[in-house]
C-alpha cells in the first residue's frame, strides 16, 4: 500500500475498507440516483436529458468528494462519524428535491447540495491537522469548489434558463478546481478507493433492477412476463460482470502502482471523472429498461431506444477510458458497444421493446464471457 501520511487525529494510517458509516452514507445516494432516474423519466426530451446530466454531475460530485475525504479518515472516530451522518441527513434534502429542482424545488436542491460539499470541505480541513502533507493541494481544491458553490447558490435562486446556465458554470468550476487539484500529492488508500466505487457501480445497477422490478409490477404473469423478466436481470447482471470480472481488479492495480505525485491525477482521470459515464450509462439503461417494460408489445419510442443503446454505450464507454489509462487496448470495448447499439437498432424493427432487450442482452453476455476467457488466458500466460 501507498505510504500514507502520519496519524493526525482524525486520519489513519491503517488499511480499511469501506465502513458502516461510509455505507450509510452511500444509501442515501441511492436515493438520489433514483431522484435522476424518475426526473429523466417525467421529461425524456433533450431538455430533460440536458437537466438530468446537469443534476447528475452535482449529485456524483458531491459523492465523490466524500470518497476523496474519507480516504484517509478514520471513520471510526466520531467526529468524522458525526459530520459524515450530518452529510447523509442533508444529503436526504438534496436527493428529495431533485425530480423539481428545475421548477418549484431549486432552493430546496441548491442549498442542500451546498451544505453537504461544506461540511466534506470541513472535513478535509479537520483532516489535515497541523503541517498537513496534502495542504496546498486541498486548499487549491476548496478555493476552486468555493466559487462553483457560490453559482450553485445563485442559480437555485434564479428561474430557468438562468438557474441552467449557473449550474453549468459550477460544473466547470468543478472541472477546473479538480483539473488543478489534482497536480498536487495525495497519499491514496487505492484499495479502499477502488473498493467505494465499486460499491457506487453496484448501487446503481441495483436501482436499475428496481426500476425494472416495479415497471413489471404492471406486466400480466405470462410468458412475455417471464422472458422480459429473465432479459432484464441477466442484462444487468452482465453488466455487473464486465466491471466486476476483470476491470474493478485491473483499475485498482493501476492507481496502487501509482507514487503520491501521479495518484492525485489518476483517482481524478480513472475513477472521479471516468465513473460518472459509467453510472450515467447505468442511469440512462434503467430509464430504457423501464420504458421496455411498460411497452413489451408496442413500438419503442425513438427517445426510449437512445436512452437504451447510449446506457450501453456510456457504460462500456467509461470502463474503457479507465482501462485505457492502464495502457490496455480499448478496441474490444468500442466493438463491443457498436454491436449493442447496431443490436438495439435491430430489435427496435421488430417493433418490439422486448426484441431490442433479448438481442441487448445476448450481446453483453457475449462480451462479459469474452472477458472471462481473456482473463483467464492472461492469468494463465
Amino acid at each position: 500500500m501507498t505510504d500514507r501520511s502520519p496519524a493526525q487525529g482524525w486520519t489513519t494510517t491503517e488499511a480499511q475498507g469501506a465502513t458502516f458509516v461510509e455505507l450509510f452514507f452511500d444509501l442515501v445516494f441511492v436515493f438520489a440516483i433514483t431522484s435522476v432516474t424518475q426526473l429523466l423519466l417525467h421529461d425524456l426530451t433533450w431538455a430533460g436529458v440536458g437537466n438530468g446530466l446537469l443534476i447528475l454531475w452535482l449529485v456524483w460530485w458531491a459523492w465523490t468528494q466524500f470518497t476523496w475525504t474519507l480516504n484517509p479518515a478514520d471513520s471510526n472516530h466520531p467526529a468524522v462519524r458525526l459530520i459524515t451522518l450530518a452529510a447523509t441527513a442533508v444529503a436526504f434534502f438534496m436527493a428529495q428535491a431533485i425530480p423539481d429542482a428545475f421548477t418549484t424545488a431549486g432552493a430546496w436542491f441548491a442549498f442542500a447540495y451546498v451544505i453537504v460539499r461544506l461540511l466534506g470541505l470541513g472535513l478535509q480541513v479537520g483532516l489535515l491537522g497541523p503541517g498537513g502533507q496534502n495542504a496546498r493541494t486541498v486548499a487549491t481544491w476548496i478555493g476552486g469548489s468555493a466559487i462553483g458553490l457560490v453559482a450553485v447558490v445563485a442559480g437555485g435562486l434564479m428561474a430557468s434558463p438562468g438557474r441552467q446556465l449557473l449550474w453549468g458554470a459550477a460544473v466547470l468550476l468543478d472541472l477546473l478546481a479538480a483539473s488543478r487539484a489534482g497536480r498536487g500529492s495525495w497519499n491514496l488508500d487505492a484499495a479502499h478507493f477502488a473498493e467505494r466505487h465499486g460499491l457506487i457501480v453496484i448501487i446503481a445497477l441495483g436501482e436499475s433492477l428496481i426500476a425494472a422490478g416495479i415497471a413489471l409490477g404492471e406486466v400480466p404473469r405470462d410468458l412475455t412476463f417471464a422472458a422480459s423478466t429473465i432479459a432484464a436481470v441477466v442484462a444487468v447482471c452482465a453488466l455487473w460482470w464486465i466491471y466486476f470480472g476483470s476491470a474493478k481488479d485491473e483499475l485498482e492495480d493501476f492507481l496502487e502502482a501509482q507514487p503520491p505525485e501521479k495518484a492525485g491525477a489518476e483517482g481524478r482521470d480513472v475513477y472521479s471523472w471516468g465513473h460518472l459515464p459509467i453510472i450515467a450509462g447505468i442511469i440512462a439503461f434503467a430509464v430504457a429498461i423501464e420504458q421496455v417494460l411498460t411497452h413489451l408489445d408496442d413500438a419503442l419510442a425513438i427517445e426510449a431506444l437512445i436512452a437504451l443503446a447510449l446506457g450501453v454505450a456510456l457504460y462500456l464507454g467509461g470502463i474503457a477510458y479507465g482501462l485505457r489509462r492502464t495502457g490496455r487496448s480499448i478496441v474490444p470495448w468500442v466493438v463491443a458497444a457498436g454491436v449493442a447499439i447496431v443490436g438495439v437498432a435491430a430489435g427496435s424493427q421488430a417493433s418490439t421493446g422486448l426484441a431490442s432487450l433479448v438481442i441487448l442482452t445476448v450481446v453483453l453476455v457475449a462480451f462479459a464471457y469474452w472477458g472471462y476467457r481473456d482473463q483467464r488466458r492472461e492469468r494463465t500466460a
